[in-house]
């Protein structure tokens, strides 16, 4: 099971790396695509629910799949953060083993989000790899869905953003996440 989820992690990571805007042309027109048409872990989301739900500017999705696990990674024209990562597997597990090894143990339960479910601050990230970016600090929320998936859905902010802003988006994710659950691929 920690296999299947370090390969969600790194796919969810080259996508996040991949999707920098070096190179980009200024003059190139967002797409008006659906995120839903990126693939992926993207058929769970739709701009307008995300876009209001956090108050933020998303239009561009890259979305992926391997196996029995599915991600997407949303982000603005404009830069690389802030962006919302999602990545879904299917399990066997129950809530007891999600509970005991997959949680971070710094996670707070989320009352009513799937079977079990955490949501946790994440620190600003310094910049790893060619070509990435320090990132803002985020937010990070995870659950056990009642189907049988493991979905973890990730706010990364602005470098400039502070700790108070990703504490006010908190919430914000939470609500995003009880309606993701709702989904299903």
């Amino acid at each position: 099971m920690r296999r299947v989820l370090m390969a969600v992690v790194a796919l969810s990571a080259a996508l996040v790396a991949g999707c920098d805007d070096a190179g980009a042309s200024p003059a190139a027109p967002p797409s008006t695509a659906p995120a839903a048409a990126a693939g992926g872990a993207c058929q769970l989301l739709d701009f307008g629910m995300v876009n209001a739900k956090l108050g933020l500017n998303l239009s561009v999705a890259a979305g992926a799949s391997m196996d029995n696990s599915f991600s997407c990674v949303l982000q603005t024209a404009a830069g690389s953060y802030p962006d919302l990562v999602l990545s879904v597997t299917t399990t066997t597990i129950g809530a007891d083993v999600f509970s005991s090894a997959i949680a971070p143990k710094d996670g707070q339960a989320v009352p009513g989000l799937g079977l079990v479910g955490y949501q946790r601050p994440t620190p600003a990230a310094e910049k790893s790899g060619p070509g990435a970016e320090k990132s803002g600090p985020g937010v990070e929320v995870g659950w056990l869905a009642g189907n049988k998936r493991i979905i973890k859905l990730s706010l990364r902010l602005a470098p400039d953003a502070g700790d108070e802003q990703a504490a006010a988006d908190m919430p914000k994710m939470v609500e995003l996440a009880k309606l993701i659950d709702l989904s299903s691929l």
